[in-house]
């Protein structure tokens, strides 16, 4: 009986050790199946990539130009482009690089362009509140930039499409809805955009599970990827299988699934919606019944995101490093500061007080003396001034006592020349009556000689007046060229004060053609009667 029971119970072992055996063969063969192919495509990208290599070196020309634009518009570049490859690492790094150089430039255009795919990014892992931000962040800039007409506004649509498509993963049609009626309202037939905008239209029908309205809005469009641009038709070809995954139509499903892998497979982009399509492609198949290739497709999904957002994946290490060397460090410190005696403490506590307390009285002095010597410097700045504009007032005041001391030595002499003057008048006088007899003569010669000595009075009066006056004549000539040399006259002896009766005498004319001489004057200097005809030729 015992033996029987023993018999039975060592072929029940071996039959489940064989049914275990066989199915874990099968799910490994099924690993197998999937190959991880976009896994070797992930490692083959990041170790050569044509396309990013040809932007890095065009980078290096920019920078080598110091053409910061260019810089930041390729490190955009090849943010999308890294986003594109499932190389998240790199897409992050050049995104926050280009929004660093935009900042320093202000270049808003595109510090918006870094906010966008930031969003997405973030949006990738599941960050939804980050992205919804730096989407909005980027929609608030372009539209300042369009209210002040330095960007037109179909450019919004860059805004709103990533937008609608946010709100289509949180299944929130009404927003998302709402985004794409944004696009609609701004953008022309013919613009770049406008069948994106339908796609996106078509999506959000999808959203609202109208399958065949979805269907009706996406197929007219697909000739457009094909020929415009190939590498969408991974997010269009993976939008049908939805729709026809939701009308239960499982075998178009599946082709248009396989349709959107083979594209990212073959195009290298938009590699992120692999675990995506091979999930659904899974739940595709478990509805028909078939579990191995349910199985496979679920395997190589959960492969394949564990490799894209899996803290334990490659692809992902980097911030790995950087967690291990955090930790590392953490439990070096803590080891040493047990190590360590608090008498050590104290002391090392003592000496960096010690340092504050210098850096602080330091400080003070530098401060202090920077105080005294700037006070000491503008103390020293302000009497040098003083100084000097006392020592030019002084001069100005000497200048003009001078001049006073000199006009009034010129006033003295020609008031000598009038006596001097006056008294050969009267002699000229008595010698005319004389000389009417006929032996006169020696008279004649001698009323001759005085009237030379009169012109040569004149000329000395004329040299003196120019040397302690010096350049009032040219000054009276160039400010008004139509007086004469009679009016000069008639103006020097006005500018010493010399009376109407005193220029008669100093002249050798009648005082009343003096007054003559001096109305003539006013008018040709263009003065009223208000105006006092001295100070003003003083002034001169």
């Amino acid at each position: 009986m015992n033996y029987t029971f023993l018999k039975y119970y060592i072929s029940f072992i071996l039959f489940f050790f064989f049914l275990n055996s066989f199915s874990f063969q099968q799910i490994e063969k099924a690993k197998l199946g999937s190959e991880n192919k976009a896994i070797l495509l992930f490692e083959t990208l990041k170790s050569n990539d044509t396309i990013i290599n040809a932007i890095k070196k065009e980078y290096l020309l920019a920078f080598d130009k110091k053409d910061t634009l260019a810089q930041i518009e390729l490190l955009n570049k090849l943010g999308v482009l890294y986003c594109n490859r499932i190389n998240y690492e790199g897409s992050y790094n050049s995104y926050w690089q280009a929004l660093l150089l935009a900042e320093k430039k202000q270049a808003l255009v595109q510090i918006a362009e870094s906010y966008n795919g930031l969003g997405i990014l973030y949006s990738l892992y599941e960050r939804r509140s980050e992205a919804l931000t730096y989407y909005l962040k980027a929609l608030k800039i372009n539209k300042s930039l369009v209210q002040k007409n330095s960007l037109k506004p179909t450019a919004l649509v860059k805004n709103y499409l990533p937008l609608a498509t946010h709100y289509f993963y949180d299944n929130n049609s009404l927003i998302s809805e709402k985004y794409v009626d944004s696009c609609e309202q701004i953008i022309p037939l013919k613009h770049p955009q406008f069948n994106y905008v339908k796609a996106q239209r078509g999506y959000t029908s999808l959203l609202k599970k109208q399958f065949d309205e979805a269907e009706k809005q996406l197929l007219p469009i697909e000739n457009h990827f094909k020929h415009e641009n190939p590498g969408h038709l991974v997010v269009f070809y993976a939008m049908l299988g939805d729709v026809y995954r939701g009308k239960k139509m499982y075998r178009n499903a599946i082709d248009y699934y396989k349709r959107s892998n083979q594209k990212g497979y073959e195009y290298k982009t938009h590699l992120n919606f692999l675990p995506d399509t091979f999930e659904k492609l899974s739940q595709v198949y478990h509805s028909l019944n078939q579990e191995s290739e349910a199985l496979k497709n679920q395997i190589a999904a959960h492969e394949i995101n564990q490799y894209l957002y899996s803290s334990r994946s490659p692809n992902n290490e980097y911030l790995l490093e950087i967690k291990d060397q955090f930790m590392q460090e953490k439990e070096r410190l803590r080891k040493l500061a047990a190590s360590q005696k608090l008498e050590q403490l104290s002391h090392q506590e003592s000496l960096w007080k010690l340092r504050f307390t210098i850096f602080l009285i330091s400080a003070f002095f530098l401060i202090g003396l920077g105080v005294w010597t700037y006070r000491h410097l503008s103390s020293k700045y302000r009497n040098e001034k003083k100084l000097l504009l006392q020592k030019k007032a002084m001069e100005q005041q000497q200048s003009s006592e001078i001049l006073e001391v000199k006009n009034k030595e010129l006033t003295e002499s020609t008031l000598r020349l009038i006596a001097k003057d006056e008294l050969l008048s009267d002699i000229k006088t008595s010698l005319n009556l004389i000389s009417t007899k006929p032996s006169s003569s020696e008279v004649k010669r001698l009323i001759k000689q005085i009237n030379i000595n009169s012109k040569e009075n004149w000329k000395e009066f004329e040299s003196r007046f120019t040397m302690v006056n010096e350049g009032f004549y040219e000054r009276m000539r160039k400010r008004f060229p139509e007086l004469s040399p009679y009016d000069l006259k008639v103006s020097a002896l006005v500018k010493l004060g010399f009376s109407g009766k005193e220029m008669a005498k100093v002249m050798g004319i009648s005082p009343e053609s003096a007054n003559t001489a001096r109305y003539r004057l006013r008018k040709r200097l263009d003065l009223t009667k208000e105006d006092n005809l001295v100070q003003f030729v003083r002034s001169i």
